[in-house]
């Protein structure tokens, strides 16, 4: 055998019935191995093989030694333990057939059967399950100061007990809680580093375990999830600009599957990413074109402003000069046609040249009336004549002239002496 690896070893029992010679196998791992469930006032022969876990040698079987069994006991044994936590107490169960039988529980440090050597005497009560009626019990989880230990259960009545139920091996972390974890959460450009550890007060140590993440926007439902043996994690790919959520919790999947609740949610904005040329194009032009809104929505806003809240008492312009009274120089006049002013030189006597108008006898003269303009100043008169004889000359000429061209008599028009309505002037010559 090898001293310095007593730790190294798992143990394989052969036994069968010495009359019958069929024979089952039995793997262990410490000293003292119980088994059960044999016929009583039997004889059972056995034998034992060392085998070293990391090199897989194994040593001869050892000797063969042959015992009988007693006769039947008549209190049943107890059966199916099981323990359970409820708060800071351990819940002790089991099953057993005897109705009125009482019941105590012991323990024994885990360690105590892999140490070569009897661990008969090493088993301690359990004060709280010395003697009861029931089928469980309950004691405190400080009465065990050992990660590991075993416990037994037997039943008793009077002076008769029963032989005492298996050893039943029992992890304490398996009812350990495992608390919510501690998440820290750093931002980049595009991803988020989450690093995850256990609280200051856990009594379960954060080696072994393995890590759970899940992440997702704010704004959304959708979770992601990534699992780790490692606390620390890289969450890439992310949207610039975006916050994220992370929750995170620690799982023990090599003992007994148990995991954490979820730790508190930590959110995280995450950097802003390189821009393009064309995005800062865009910004800019959007940035003018809001400017310009502004502007111009601020300066309806002071015209409007102005206009109520500080208006002028003076009326406008277009309705000052509606109700005022107007210029006369703005004033439009019709222009009348004007008249054509009739002249005839008589040359020869003996012909009368005719040029226009109807004949109408010397003596009459009509005045036309005359219009007077304060732009023009203009007036007009209209004359018309048969014409008159002239006795010398050789021939004839007859002028026509319109108004204003053919020069009048000076002075004022109005003080031509003309009989009334008519105005004639006849030259010969």
């Amino acid at each position: 055998m090898w001293d310095k690896d007593v730790m190294q070893f798992q143990y394989r029992i052969e036994i069968w019935q010495k009359s019958s010679g069929v024979s089952k196998n039995i793997t262990t791992f410490y000293y003292t191995e119980k088994i059960l469930k044999l016929l009583p006032e039997t004889t059972y022969c056995l034998k034992v093989e060392a085998i070293h876990k990391s090199h897989k040698n194994q040593s001869s079987y050892s000797a063969v030694q042959c015992i009988n069994t007693t006769e039947a006991n008549k209190m049943p044994v107890p059966e199916n333990i099981e323990m359970d936590v409820h708060g800071a107490s351990y819940v002790l169960k089991w099953d057993c057939a005897s109705a009125d039988a009482s019941y105590r529980a012991q323990w024994l440090p885990g360690y105590s059967k892999s140490v070569p050597g009897s661990s008969l005497n090493e088993w301690k009560p359990i004060p709280a399950c010395a003697d009861v009626k029931t089928t469980h019990c309950v004691f405190p989880q400080n009465t065990i100061h050992t990660g590991t230990f075993f416990l037994r259960v037997q039943a008793f009545s009077g002076n008769q007990t029963s032989f005492w139920s298996e050893d039943k091996l029992i992890d304490s972390n398996k009812f350990a809680t495992i608390p919510p974890p501690v998440i820290a959460v750093s931002s980049t450009r595009d991803s988020l580093l989450a690093y995850v550890t256990c609280q200051d007060d856990s009594s379960i140590e954060c080696h072994g375990l393995t890590y759970e993440i899940v992440f997702w926007e704010k704004t959304s439902n959708t979770k992601r999830k990534m699992v780790k043996e490692s606390p620390e994690f890289a969450i890439v790919n992310l949207q610039p600009q975006t916050v994220y959520c992370v929750q995170a919790r620690v799982l023990s999947f090599s003992l007994w599957n148990k995991s954490s609740d979820f730790s508190d949610m930590l959110c995280k904005m995450t950097r802003p990413g390189n821009s393009s040329p064309m995005t800062w194009i865009i910004t800019g032009f959007g940035t003018l074109f809001f400017s310009f809104l502004v502007l111009y929505a601020g300066k309806n806003l002071l015209k409007y402003l102005n206009y109520v809240f500080f208006s002028s008492p003076k009326p406008p312009p277009s309705i000052d000069e509606f109700f005022s009274e107007p210029s006369s120089k703005n004033l439009l006049f019709l222009t009348p046609e004007e008249h054509t002013e009739q002249c005839f030189i008589i040359e020869n006597t003996d012909t009368v040249a005719v040029t226009e108008g109807n004949i109408i006898p010397q003596e009459d003269c009509r005045k036309h009336t005359s219009q007077s303009s304060q732009d023009s100043g203009n007036y007009s008169n209209e004359e018309g004549s048969t014409g008159s004889e002239s006795s010398s000359g050789s021939g004839h000429r007859a002028v026509s002239a319109h108004s204003g061209l053919l020069e009048g008599p000076r002075g004022n028009p109005w003080d031509m002496s003309c009989s009334p309505g008519t105005c004639e002037r006849e030259s010969a010559s």
